[in-house]
């Protein structure tokens, strides 16, 4: 697996060293591992928390150092617990300025990690140091009756644990009252996790092999393999799984009200955990049970592994408002998700919805039911074909685009099929100006400005033609115009590999065939209009994201907008063919 590593050896201490160059206020002691808040001679009688873990987690948990949660981090190397002489090492800056407030060790239940903590708090309490200890252990994942001696494993639901009381702590309460609610909050806490890929330790293979169609359910933070197996379904429908089980561990019910974290394992897109934000609370929501609070981020990660973990803390009704006032409470540990934005105000939240409604007028030339039924089989035809080549498309944009041509047209061709019955056929130029409306909405970016562009150029010569030259003129005029303005607008020109390369052979070919019998212009638009698009093999590109590129091999395909184009031209000449417009 590819890493952007030194050594191996090092990329611990190089990663912490990257954390206090970016929060410089922040301590780091290299040779413990150790990050400390700043002014920690401040703190005197409150109490301190201290949390840590193998490395491999970030920001977890140096990223959680700061007023309101962490006074101090210890790392360990890459998924292996840190020794207890840099836990001590911790333990001894905190309470060195705070005889009496306390400490509260924070430990994920792992083996390891219990037992180097176990170690470093007896150490502190035969020192006369006033330390306690939560154990978290919040996944739900493998059923009460399966779990080993070592019990469940500690996840996401950490960091809950670590603000609620770590904001307690910065108020001044005390550690016995600071440490019960910790308790508490574990209580209140489960999470459960897939994974759609493992993760890979710098330098070494992936932890273990999963199936293109098939998702890791339970799957740990240390690259170990999950509960069982189970086929990759629609994100919904996989959100929904997950928060069965978490309803089921945590006993909620219709009314229940809870906080929520989406954790990103570290290499799922940012696109989809907002789309794994978007179900979980439209899930919950459909349950009745009401998420007052939702963070989401790169919060307790695996590496490169993709997957999330969703953790659900209940706010039970006596508990609601002190959970709550922590979760809101400042902090300035760098990584904490929440914000001002996280908390909801009294003004309702609007999520507008606007649909697309088509009310072209019918403007131009009115022609034929016979020609109307022509144009609408055309139109079928070519977005019924765009559609089969959206994955050739796709791999034809790869490395010099950005892999999406094929997706991109699919939109305008789905939604102009689900409208096709509602087009204005008795008028093609109102036809063209809904297609434009719809390129321009369904399309985005580049592509569906250049769509629309070139449909809307269509609609208005369409707009002001008369049929004294016949149709075949019209169309070709139409055409050129629509070319024409293509290039003005876009910049692109003929040989510059773009879509533009096959239109203007098309054009060209219309125009130089207009004497000649339809048949044979529909055959020779066709060939010609393939010929360009072959042309753009190992064509340099000048226009667009490929002209950034300048690696040859992703050039030895053609242009994947110039296939487009082809692809509709071969459908509606076909369709076309011994037929008179």
């Amino acid at each position: 697996m590819k890493s952007l590593v030194n050594d191996v050896k090092n990329a611990v201490t190089e990663s912490l060293f990257g954390v206090s160059f970016a929060f410089p206020q922040l301590e780091y002691q290299v040779s413990h591992k150790v990050v400390l808040m700043p002014n920690l001679e401040d703190r005197k009688h409150k109490v301190s928390l201290i949390c840590g873990g193998g490395s491999g987690h970030e920001p977890f948990s140096a990223g959680y150092v700061g007023n309101g949660m962490l006074a101090a981090a210890v790392a360990g190397s890459i998924y292996a617990a840190p020794p207890s002489v840099h836990i001590s090492y911790a333990i001894e800056r905190v309470s060195q300025y705070n005889s009496t407030g306390g400490i509260l060790m924070v430990v994920p239940n792992y083996t390891g990690d219990c037992l180097n903590f176990g170690i470093a708090i007896q150490k502190a309490s035969q020192n006369g140091i006033k330390i306690t200890e939560v154990i978290v252990n919040d996944d739900c994942s493998i059923p009460k009756e399966e779990q080993g001696v070592a019990g469940k494993r500690g996840l996401t639901g950490i960091i809950f644990v670590m603000k609620i009381a770590g904001a307690l702590a910065e108020k001044g309460l005390s550690l016995e009252d600071v440490t019960k609610t910790a308790h508490d909050v574990l209580q209140n806490t489960a999470t459960y996790s897939v994974g759609l890929t493992a993760c890979a330790i710098p330098g070494q293979p992936l932890m273990f092999e999963l199936a293109e169609d098939e998702i890791e359910v339970g799957q740990g933070i240390h690259g170990e393999a999950g509960y069982e197996k189970m086929k990759l379904k629609p994100c919904s429908e996989i959100v929904a799984f997950m928060l069965k089980r978490l309803r089921d561990a945590l006993s909620l019910e219709s009314g229940d009200l809870v906080a929520v974290i989406i954790n990103n394992f570290g290499a799922l897109s940012q696109l989809e955990q907002g789309i794994v934000v978007h179900d979980v609370v439209k899930h919950l929501q459909s349950m009745n049970i009401e998420p007052l609070r939702v963070y989401a981020g790169l919060l307790m990660t695996s590496l490169n592994s993709a997957g999330v973990h969703i953790t659900l803390l209940k706010l039970p009704e006596n508990q609601k408002s002190l959970f709550l006032d922590c979760l809101d409470a400042p902090t300035t540990a760098p990584k904490w998700p929440g914000c001002v934005y996280s908390i909801p105000t009294e003004r309702a939240r609007k999520i507008v919805q606007d649909k697309v409604i088509l009310t072209t007028k019918r403007i131009g030339i009115e022609i034929t039911a016979e020609l109307q039924s022509l144009l609408k089989q055309c139109l079928k035809s070519a977005c019924e074909s765009i559609i089969q080549q959206e994955s050739h498309l796709n791999d034809l944009d790869r490395g010099c685009g950005d892999g999406d041509t094929g997706s991109t047209l699919k939109r305008l061709a789905a939604k102009t099929l689900a409208y096709l019955d509602k087009f204005q056929f008795s008028h093609p130029s109102s036809v063209f100006h809904e297609l434009a409306d719809i390129a321009e909405q369904e399309m985005g970016g580049a592509s569906g400005a250049l769509y629309c562009l070139f449909f809307t150029s269509i609609n208005t010569e369409l707009t002001s033609a008369t049929e004294k030259h016949g149709w075949p003129y019209i169309w070709a005029r139409a055409f050129r115009r629509s070319l024409n303005h293509l290039m003005k607008y876009g910049k692109a020109k003929p040989g510059d590999r773009s879509l533009i390369d096959a239109l203007n052979a098309t054009c060209e070919t219309f125009e130089n065939n207009l004497h000649k019998p339809l048949a044979e212009i529909y055959d020779a638009i066709r060939i010609a209009t393939w010929q360009a698009c072959e042309s753009t093999k190992n064509m340099k590109a000048r226009v667009g994201r490929a002209s950034y590129v300048k690696q040859e091999q992703y050039f030895q395909n053609v242009d994947a907008g110039a296939y487009a184009v082809a692809v509709c031209v071969e459908t509606i000449t076909n369709v076309l063919k011994g037929l008179k417009l």
